[in-house]
């Protein structure tokens, strides 16, 4: 049984498809990010009423989230990247209330499943990692999808060309089965930062067609993906079909996929549907446009599950 929140719902918000009215809170969640700091906001009265769309019927609603940038700062260093305080809590306390929650993030499954603690909480929370290509299960086991480890010999060869052609100061991370090429922290900026993004684009581009991989543009980075035909909207598609409602939230040009995702299944099954952008330095502006609801900064998309997770907690 839920709490209600009848004081803060607004009547006849998930009329429909269920879309919610949209808002961009004032708080301080962007100072949060670039400091790395725990702060987690309140949530505002609209961000409370959207809450009701997954809580009216927890067994049969499903959840999923990216990792940077929306539980977790970004971060000059890739490996330092951790949840907000009270994200971990909140996601595995939701996975084990909702039909379905799970964590889908371009990084590595056994990254995902280190930084959410899985083998530690033991909850249903899915670890999917790659955008789709392998997923990471408690005891530590990778499963990835039929033809990924094919791959493995073409990203090596890849990293390795990419080491020879990008400019210094650019990162290249190998991450098994796709690689990421970012600058994140370059201290260029104006022109020369300029110059270093479009060198840094072609080489990638030139690269990713010689090897047939499939480049996807990200914040201040570009990802490389096997063409496989699999991201986060497919996986959106797996996760939430048959459901009767889901949200997703993400910050990022790859989880426009899952946005898309969401609608074809509103529009093929009537799945009432809630679309989170949560905003931060070089948010695309579609992500924005296409949400239903759009958040602060990492601190209020945690504030948003923390709130979720309490409600859905029995009294």
């Amino acid at each position: 049984m839920t709490r209600s929140w009848s004081t803060v719902f607004n009547a006849g918000l998930f009329a429909g498809a269920g879309t919610v009215t949209k808002v961009v809170p004032g708080s301080n969640a962007g100072r949060v990010e670039n400091a790395g700091g725990a702060e987690v906001r309140r949530l505002t009265a609209t961000e409370s009423s959207a809450l009701e769309l997954l809580a009216e019927a927890p067994g049969t609603a499903g959840l999923c989230c990216d990792f940077d940038g929306t539980i977790a700062p970004i971060v000059v260093d890739p490996q330092a990247a951790r949840p907000l305080p009270g994200a971990l809590g909140a996601l595995h306390d939701l996975a084990r209330e909702l039909a379905v929650v799970a964590a889908i993030s371009g990084r590595s499954a056994a990254f995902l499943t280190d930084r959410l603690e899985i083998e530690s909480y033991r909850s249903p929370l899915r670890a999917i990692g790659l955008n789709g290509l392998e997923e990471c299960f408690p005891d530590g086991t990778v499963q990835r999808r039929a033809g990924v480890s094919a791959w493995r010999p073409v990203i090596e060869a890849v990293r390795d060309q990419l080491l020879a052609a990008v400019p210094s100061g650019v990162r290249v991370d190998d991450k098994g089965y796709g690689i990421t090429v970012h600058w994140r922290s370059l201290s260029a900026s104006g022109a020369d930062l300029e110059a270093v993004v479009a060198q840094t684009t072609e080489a990638v581009r030139t690269i990713a067609a010689e090897h047939g991989l499939v480049p996807r543009l990200g914040k201040a980075s570009v990802e490389l993906t096997l063409p496989l035909g699999i991201d986060k909207g497919t996986v959106v598609t797996e996760l939430c079909a048959g459901l009767e409602r889901a949200a997703y939230l993400g910050d990022d040009a790859g989880d426009l996929l899952a946005f898309d995702a969401l609608d074809r299944l509103r529009t093929a099954s009537g799945l009432r549907t809630l679309k989170v952008a949560v905003t931060g330095a070089e948010v695309p502006h579609g992500m924005v446009e296409a949400a239903d609801l759009v958040l602060d900064g990492p601190g209020a998309a945690v504030g948003f599950l923390v709130a979720l997770a309490g409600l859905l907690r029995p009294s």
